[in-house]
């Protein structure tokens, strides 16, 4: 009997410190609190819910949903609101929040259609949406989003197993201070980095990537389907900045694509920010 109330006691334990705050917010106005005071309080100069047209779609606009996106237990939030965006729950109160809308301003918007699972993996289908005239941009093309530690991106189930030999990336000037750079990783990790303009340090690097950083981008590479993306992808508005990746696999063949807006693909976005963020993470000399 008395392991009976020990064990009785222990799931109950276990109950009490997977439960989050998330898990107790019930209406919009709730989450729009807990969005500013918990998550980001400058937040408090938008309304996440601000809508004119009601959506009554199970999972249309201005409403939002839990799911445990990352499968640690702990309940996140989706908002498909005046912006598309998800808040996940790190523990110990903190928060990450990874935009779905994506571009300058976030210009490049989209609604959520359906949540699905596999393995039980949350998955989000979305369709672009028209904040104009509040209405699917392309109610003919729909993507299938899974997150993982960079952000959303396009859900495969079959990535590829490529050998990747080299990474080129590099961008170009915007309007603004974008940064302007030149890098490229060998399969040894190997890297150098020209900053050119527009980051923390001026001038000719090296490094050797860590080899989590490293296995991250060559995972992200097989998972995006290189064979399947086209060469060039821009965005319908002006000012913005070209990336530009160059990817040599499997004994010199090579993938080239220019994107002008760098938002060619979720996939794509998602290894630009990694190779980005090397640029602050690595110990360049």
């Amino acid at each position: 009997m008395k392991s009976v109330i020990i064990i009785a006691t222990l799931l109950l334990t276990v109950n009490f410190v997977i439960a989050n705050e998330i898990d107790s917010l019930k209406t919009n106005q709730e989450v729009q609190n807990f969005l500013v005071e918990k998550v980001y309080n400058k937040w408090k100069e938008f309304n996440f819910f601000e809508g004119t047209t009601k959506d009554t779609s199970k999972y249309g606009k201005f409403k939002f949903f839990k799911t445990d996106l990352d499968n640690n237990g702990l309940t996140d939030l989706i908002i498909n609101g005046t912006y598309f965006f998800a808040v996940v729950d790190k523990g110990n109160g903190n928060y990450k929040t990874y935009s779905i809308d994506r571009g300058a301003f976030s210009l490049d918007k989209y609604t959520l259609k359906n949540i699905i699972y596999t393995n039980k993996q949350p998955l989000l289908v979305i369709n672009g949406y028209n904040d104009l005239n509040f209405s699917i941009q392309d109610t003919t093309k729909t993507d299938t989003l899974i997150l993982n530690s960079d952000g959303f991106i396009e859900y495969n189930p079959f990535p590829d197993d490529l050998k990747i030999e080299k990474i080129n990336f590099s961008t170009s000037p915007c309007y603004g201070k974008c940064p302007i750079f030149k890098m490229t990783i060998n399969d040894k990790r190997i890297a150098t980095f020209q900053a050119i303009e527009y980051n923390e340090k001026t001038g000719n690097f090296t490094a050797t990537i860590d080899s989590s950083s490293y296995n991250n981008l060559v995972e992200t590479i097989n998972y995006i389907k290189l064979s399947s993306l086209k060469n060039d992808y821009a965005v319908s508005w002006t000012d913005d900045q070209t990336a530009t990746l160059e990817i040599t696999f499997n004994n010199g063949q090579t993938k080239t694509i220019n994107d002008y807006g760098e938002i060619g693909t979720f996939g794509l976005a998602n290894l630009y920010n990694q190779l980005f963020l090397l640029r602050k993470t690595q110990k360049w000399k």
